[in-house]
Order: C-alpha cells, then sequence, then structure tokens
C-alpha cells in the first residue's frame, strides 16, 4: 500500500491548490508575563475579528486558532493575500493609544500548495512551509513563497520585495522568499544585501570567485595577453585558498567576452565575486589597476593599482600579485563578517556563516565569539552530513576555555569532543575533525601523546591540511623540540597562504620560531600577526619574549604594557598553570622572561 493509499484508508482527504495562512503573534510568552489578564482579552478580541470576520470575508476558511495564532486555508492566494492584510491594519488599529510594550504584533506568511485535509485539521508541505516562513517575518509584517508571489497581480495585488533564496529549519533546500506590502504603497526594490544568487561554487561552503582577464588601455601595447597571464596568476593564488572556490580560465574568459554586468556573470558561473581591471604597458613598465566586486549588488569591495616591472609583477613570493591574492582574501571575509552581523541567518549563503564563523572564532569581543556559535550551529543544522561545522564548533568550545570565556572548562572539554567525534561519525576521514579533535586533547587535556597521534592520523589522510601542521609545530613547541615545532609550522604556513585568518597561522608559528630559538622569525611573525590582530594577548606574549631574549628588554616591557592593558588580569603564575606543555625548561625560562620584562606574578 502507498502512502497516498494509506492515508485515504483513515479519511483523509487530498485538497489540491490550497493557499495556507499561518499567524502568529509576536513575543506571545514574554507579553503573558507582563501582563496576562490584558494580553488574553487583547489577544481574543483580535483573533475573533480574524476568525469570524476577516477569513470569511475574503473567502478563507479557519482551520483552528490557538491562544497565539491562526491556521486558515484559501482557494484564491490573491484573497489570501489581500486577507493577510486586513489583519494586519485590524491588529494595527487595536494598538492604537495602547502602551507599545502591551500591544500585539503579527507576523503573517503564506504559501500555495496540495494539502491533507485530517478531521478538522490539515497537514502537509505546505503547512510546514508556511509555519516556517512565518520565521522571516518582522513583527507586522507579510512573507509568502514564490509559489504565492507568481499567481499574484503585481502592483495590483501586491507589491514584493524579494528575499533571495532563504535556508529554513528542517528543511533540505533553500525557499524563494518575498516580503509583500499593500498596493500602493510604493513598489520596495529588491535589496541587493539581502539578495544573494550565485551559489558560490559546486561548494556550497566556498565562496566562488571569478576572476576576469585585466582589459588592456591599448590593444596595439601587447598588453591583452598581459592581462590573461596577470589573472592567470591571480587565480592560482587565490586557488591555495581552502574557502573559495575559484572559476577555470575559459569559463571566466567566455563571460567577459559576453559584455555582462556582474549579477548575470554570477548568475552564469555561480560566482559570488567577480574581479576585474585594466592594464597598461610602456616597455618595461605595467600598470594595472584591478577591484573585486560582490555580484549580489554589484558593488566594488576592494580595488587597489600597482606600477612594476613585469619581472616584479610576476615573482612568484615577493611579487605584486600575491599582495593581490591576501587583499582580496582579506577582503572577502571582512565582507562575510559584515553580513553575517547584518543579516538574519536564514539570509545568509553557506560559505558566509562558514567563513564569519571562522573570523569570528577568533574576535577578542564576547559578543562576536557568541555569534560565531550561532553561525556555526545554524550551518551544522543546514548541512548534517558535512563535517566541516561539527569540527569547526568542536574548536568554538576549544577556544572558549581557551581564552577564558568559560564558566565551565571541563563541561566545554566534553562539548568540543563531542562536536569533534560527530564530525567523525559524519565522516571519519575528515583531516579537519581529527585535528579539531587533536586541538581539545593538546589544548585543553593536555594529553600531549594523543593529540600527536591526532594530528599524525590527520596528515596521513590528508597529508596538505594546513592546520594539522600548525598545531603540531605548537606541539612540538611545548616539548621543546624546537627544529620540528618551526618545520612543521613552516609546512602550515606554505599550504595556507592566503588564508583569511593568516594572523592565527602567524601567531602559532611565531611560537614556534621562537622554540627553535630563531628569535628573528618569532618577532617578524608576532609583529605581523599583530598588524591584523592587535588584541591577541598570546601573540603579545610570544613578541615579548623574542624581543627580551634578541636584547631588546625595553622594546620587550613596552609589549608586555599593551597586553596588560588588553588583559590586565594576566599573571605569569597563571601562565604557568595554563601551559599546555606541562612543567619544562622552556617554561621556566619564558615565564621569568615575561616577570622580568614586567608581567605580574
Amino acid at each position: 500500500m502507498t502512502s497516498t493509499e494509506s492515508l485515504a484508508s483513515i479519511g483523509s482527504l487530498r485538497l489540491s491548490g490550497k493557499t495556507v495562512l499561518v499567524v502568529d503573534v509576536v513575543e506571545f510568552v514574554r507579553l503573558m508575563e507582563q501582563d496576562e489578564a490584558g494580553t488574553v482579552e487583547r489577544s481574543e478580541r483580535l483573533f475573533a475579528a480574524l476568525r469570524d470576520d476577516i477569513v470569511p470575508a475574503h473567502g478563507g476558511r479557519v482551520v483552528k486558532s490557538t491562544g497565539d495564532g491562526l491556521l486558515a486555508d484559501f482557494g484564491d492566494p490573491a484573497a489570501a493575500v489581500r486577507a493577510a492584510f486586513a489583519m494586519q491594519r485590524r491588529a494595527a488599529a487595536l494598538r492604537d493609544g495602547l502602551d507599545p510594550s502591551h500591544a500585539l504584533w503579527l507576523r503573517v506568511a503564506a504559501t500555495h500548495g496540495d494539502v491533507w485535509q485530517t478531521g478538522h485539521d490539515i497537514q502537509g508541505k505546505a503547512v510546514n512551509l508556511a509555519a516556517r516562513l512565518a520565521t522571516l517575518a518582522a513583527p507586522g509584517e507579510v512573507v509568502v513563497s514564490v509559489e504565492v508571489r507568481d499567481r499574484l497581480m503585481l502592483g495590483h495585488d501586491a507589491d514584493p520585495e524579494d528575499l533571495g533564496e532563504c535556508f529554513l529549519k528542517h528543511l533540505a533546500t533553500p525557499v524563494r522568499a518575498y516580503r509583500l506590502t499593500p498596493p500602493g504603497r510604493g513598489v520596495i526594490q529588491p535589496q541587493p544585501a539581502q539578495v544573494d544568487p550565485a551559489v558560490g561554487g559546486a561548494d556550497p561552503l566556498r565562496a566562488g570567485i571569478a576572476v576576469l582577464p585585466l582589459t588592456p588601455f591599448d590593444r596595439a601595447d601587447g598588453s591583452a595577453s598581459l592581462g590573461d597571464l596577470i589573472a592567470d596568476e591571480i587565480r592560482g593564488g587565490l586557488a591555495r585558498s581552502a574557502h573559495l572556490h575559484v572559476i577555470a580560465r575559459l569559463s571566466c574568459n567566455m563571460v567577459a567576452q559576453r559584455g555582462l554586468d556582474l549579477s548575470e556573470i554570477g548568475q552564469l558561473v555561480g560566482a559570488a565575486y567577480v574581479m576585474s581591471g585594466t592594464v597598461w604597458r610602456s616597455g618595461d613598465r605595467v600598470r594595472a589597476r584591478v577591484e573585486l566586486a560582490r555580484t549580489a549588488d554589484q558593488s566594488v569591495i576592494w580595488s587597489d593599482a600597482f606600477e612594476a616591472t613585469l619581472a616584479e609583477v610576476l615573482q612568484a613570493d615577493d611579487g605584486i600579485v600575491p599582495g593581490v591574492v591576501a587583499a582580496a582574501s582579506d577582503a572577502i571575509l571582512q565582507q562575510e563578517l559584515t553580513r553575517a552581523t547584518t543579516l538574519p541567518l536564514p539570509n545568509l549563503r553557506s560559505h558566509s556563516l562558514l567563513l564569519a564563523g571562522l573570523g569570528l572564532i577568533h574576535r577578542s569581543s564576547r559578543h562576536d565569539f557568541d555569534r560565531a556559535q550561532q553561525l556555526l550551529e545554524h550551518l551544522a543544522q543546514r548541512h548534517p552530513r558535512r563535517p566541516q561545522a561539527h569540527a569547526l564548533l568542536g574548536q568554538w568550545h576549544a577556544m572558549r576555555a581557551v581564552q577564558g570565556f568559560s564558566t565551565d572548562p571541563q563541561g566545554d572539554a566534553r562539548r568540543a569532543l563531542d562536536t569533534a567525534n560527530r564530525a567523525l561519525d559524519v565522516d571519519g576521514t575528515s583531516a579537519l575533525a581529527l585535528t579539531m579533535k587533536g586541538l581539545v586533547h593538546g589544548f585543553l587535556l593536555k594529553d600531549l601523546d594523543g593529540a600527536e597521534q591526532l594530528y599524525r592520523r590527520a596528515l596521513s589522510i590528508n597529508p596538505n591540511e594546513p592546520l594539522a601542521w600548525l598545531y603540531l609545530g605548537t606541539l612540538c613547541g611545548w616539548r621543546s623540540k624546537g627544529d620540528e615545532a618551526w618545520a612543521a609550522a613552516s609546512r602550515g604556513l606554505a599550504l595556507s597562504p592566503v588564508d583569511p585568518l593568516h594572523y592565527y597561522f602567524d601567531t602559532q608559528a611565531a611560537f614556534a620560531a621562537l622554540a627553535a630559538d630563531r628569535l628573528d622569525d618569532a618577532e617578524r611573525l608576532a609583529r605581523r600577526s599583530l598588524r591584523a590582530h592587535r588584541l591577541h594577548t598570546a601573540t603579545h606574549r610570544t613578541l615579548a619574549i623574542a624581543q627580551w631574549l634578541g636584547g631588546d628588554e625595553a622594546g620587550a616591557r613596552e609589549t608586555v604594557a599593551d597586553m596588560l592593558r588588553i588583559e590586565p588580569g594576566f599573571g605569569v603564575q597563571r601562565y604557568r598553570a595554563r601551559f599546555p606543555g606541562g612543567e619544562s625548561p622552556m617554561l621556566h625560562r619564558f615565564a621569568e622572561v615575561l616577570s622580568a620584562a614586567g608581567a605580574p606574578d
């Protein structure tokens, strides 16, 4: 017996083409706590009007009514939308003259599809979707699915605002949603910040970027092929980032020749970002201007100009192109961080959640750090069969304890292990998950043998996992194995030259250099890290020790003073107690240096 036959056998009736309307009171629990009797009276008066007047007047049927909500169905989507507007007008009228803290606000959502009538109730995907869409509506708003929007006469029934494809709880695929306003109120244009059609490449966790050939200022000077060459070099550099999906050369050249705008390019090749520019050549001198733009709203988020010899432009390690690649990577991270702190979670692409979550994990602000958890948990819910979000949640719990944000460090250690193990349950060969489990064993549990085994297992699966090399370098440093520490950390740096969190790589590598008595490298990397993130106190400690041991005692005292302004509660005894490597000659040496440089006991 099929599922449909089964439902029919118990008296369920399939109703085709129904518009399902869900109504919900905003913050009903708070209102009841604050004024129970008044809230009951006001909500009953409002829902009586909705139930007995508005729904029937628009040809609808009330399926059920609860204390804080209502479910209705309509045969005509336009009638359902008119009813929704009438509901919001009635709620507004009842708020007139009322204390705002006691006022009732409604969220209304609608979708269109088939439902199952079971007794006096209706069930089905359309009902579930309408309930989920209601979570996108702000107080006083009406949100509908594309199925409703496509059945309206725009400008006559309603004016729509495109919310883009929204990821909703318990739904595997994104849903296109629209916010509606009554006709005649002025058409609301789609807000580009909320419309992001680019899929971001085949992997939804990586942001797609297309690098177009630089346009020659004068084709007669031979700079046309130079524009292709520079674009290829930039693509090669960006492709070394684990967080970017770089569109292939042929696809980039194809869309460049079509004269398309950025939005069309994003749609065609699945890119959230496009890099383009112009190039001039005069003899051996090359001048170029490059810019990076978002395809969703065609806004430029970074641009720069450079002039150099052709050899300097194409120099592998220290030329112009590596600087362009690093700056573009930073710009993308900052863009995604901004979006993640201004847009609701359902409107964020998966690559936005991942990049912003990574960035906020390492922020010193408690608010930013907590936001990282929200982003990563939402990503794990959206992609439950991908190990990355679970592994990074493990890192979040570990960093919560390491940074002193936790009131229960042992509990966070357990939760970090649980989430890392969950990632390994999804994919037992995930090098990232093994690395994060090693992080917990090393940083929190001080189980250095267990941590090293996990790092080396991760590297046996994926020798190119940069964090595994980086943390292995730190671990070797704790064990006073300086040469091994520096070799491993250097490998990690080389594998991720444009990581959006390069400052974090630099600070871990600086400690490895310190353990190897490479004082110049330790100071160089620590200073480079602090230029990107000056509030990271562990980097200040590494820099101060390197300065002192290198003979710059005045500089070390100044660095310690800077660290204490950021972390006034720091003390040498606390440093000793938290040092994962346990008692060792290196710990005693470093502690003595910090004390001599002005750190309190």
